[in-house]
């Protein structure tokens, strides 16, 4: 597990990895984040080298992974808000579970290949301990929670904001400005 500031950090230092898992409760860092993924890996050319994954084509994933990126060294592929990684997945049935068990296993096997070839990044709203979730850890899948930010934190990061675009504002203006916000 790395920290939102850590992955902020790697990014910045154009450092990108091959499996990402990113999940939580602050959408806008989670969203920025993304954003420096999909801009450090350069050119995105939708259906060659840039495929968006969701529930509706879960089913196509393997095969998207195994497609080479036409014309492009990798491919990145962004899998979002697909319950993947939820131990609880009733409405969905067995054939659900029996694709999440195959996705494992494939990754769990080619993770090699995915490596070289694809950036696969999973964005959810929350995770819970499974296989999918303890293979994401055995091959050292970058996995960040986006947990909700302290008032204290929300302000550092703020003043840096500030300051980046040199613009003077003291502390009570933050204050007041991050609790009318978040009321």
């Amino acid at each position: 597990m790395i920290s939102i500031e850590n992955l902020e950090k790697d990014l910045k230092a154009n450092n990108l990895k091959s499996i990402y898992l990113l999940y939580g409760e602050e959408t806008f860092l989670l969203d920025s984040c993304v954003k420096k993924i999909k801009n450090l890996f350069g050119e995105l050319v939708k259906g060659i080298n840039y495929i968006e994954i969701d529930d509706t084509n879960l089913g196509e994933l393997i095969q998207d992974i195994e497609t080479p990126a036409f014309g492009f060294d990798k491919k990145l592929i962004i899998v979002k808000n697909t319950e993947l990684f939820k131990r609880e997945v009733k409405r969905k049935g067995a054939s659900f579970v029996n694709l999440r068990d195959k996705i494992n296993d494939y990754i769990k096997e080619n993770y090699d290949v995915i490596k070289d070839t694809v950036i696969l990044v999973f964005i959810e709203e929350s995770v819970d301990k499974g296989k999918l979730l303890n293979t994401m850890e055995q091959i050292g899948a970058t996995t960040c929670n986006f947990e909700e930010q302290s008032l204290a934190t929300i302000i550092a990061r703020l003043k840096a904001i500030c300051k980046a675009y040199k613009v003077n504002v003291d502390d009570n203006t933050i204050r007041y400005l991050t609790e009318a916000v978040r009321t």
